[in-house]
Order: structure tokens, then C-alpha cells, then sequence
């Protein structure tokens, strides 16, 4: 039983951290909509009220919300999971921050993170 709930979270993180060649994202007031190199597509609605998603083999659920000038996914999986990803653009607009957490933030003891840094592209100049 154990080793499957392990094989599970192992499954779970590595669909959640894999990073794609590119990233195309659509931004509105009321949702947000990530679209990765492999064409897979995802819309987080930016109410806060949990939503179900899959990413590959991984199950999870999802809030977002909008915070000012960042967006915020609070991911919850199986087996007590937590991971959130905060995204904010630098000052000129052409650079996006992504701070991944991962573990309970009510127990500090508990969290790793990552941080990726998305340039962004011209699509009118790859023709």
C-alpha cells in the first residue's frame, strides 16, 4: 500500500514540475488558460472555488485567483499534496516569474521550492 501511494505523489509532482519547451498563455480578468508545447490545454478560472484538472497520469484539484498584479494556483492532490505556483510579469512585460511551492505552508519545515523564469516571444516573427 505504501509504495503505491508513494509511486502516486511521484507520478503527481513529476506531471506538475515538467517544464515545457513553450508556454503560451491566455489572461482575462475572470480566468486564465496555459497552452504547453504537446498542444494540452488547461483554463483556471479565477473564482478561488476548487476545480478538478488532469495532467498526464496526475489528478488534482485547483483554486486561482487573481492577487492585484499575480495570479496564484493553490494545487491540493492525493495524500495531503500541496503545491501552489504564483506568476507575476517583471516591470517591462517581458519577463514572466513563476515561484513554485511545494508542502504545507503552515508547516515551513515542509516546503521546497522552484522558480522559473519565462522570456517572452514574438509570434509575429516566427513565420
Amino acid at each position: 500500500m505504501y509504495a503505491a501511494l508513494v509511486a502516486e505523489r511521484r507520478v503527481l509532482v513529476r506531471d506538475l514540475l515538467e517544464v515545457p519547451e513553450r508556454l503560451t498563455i491566455r489572461a482575462s480578468a475572470s480566468e486564465v488558460t496555459f497552452i504547453d508545447d504537446l498542444k494540452r490545454e488547461r483554463t483556471f478560472p479565477a473564482d478561488g472555488k476548487m476545480q478538478k484538472y488532469q495532467i498526464g497520469a496526475a489528478k488534482f484539484d485547483a483554486r486561482a485567483v487573481w492577487h492585484e498584479t499575480y495570479f496564484r494556483k493553490d494545487i491540493e492532490g492525493p495524500n495531503d499534496f500541496k503545491m501552489s505556483e504564483t506568476y507575476f510579469l517583471g516591470e517591462d512585460g517581458n519577463r514572466m516569474y513563476v515561484i513554485v511551492r511545494i508542502g504545507d505552508p503552515k508547516k515551513p519545515d515542509t516546503l521546497a521550492g522552484i522558480n522559473r523564469v519565462y522570456d517572452r516571444i514574438d509570434d509575429s516573427s516566427r513565420r
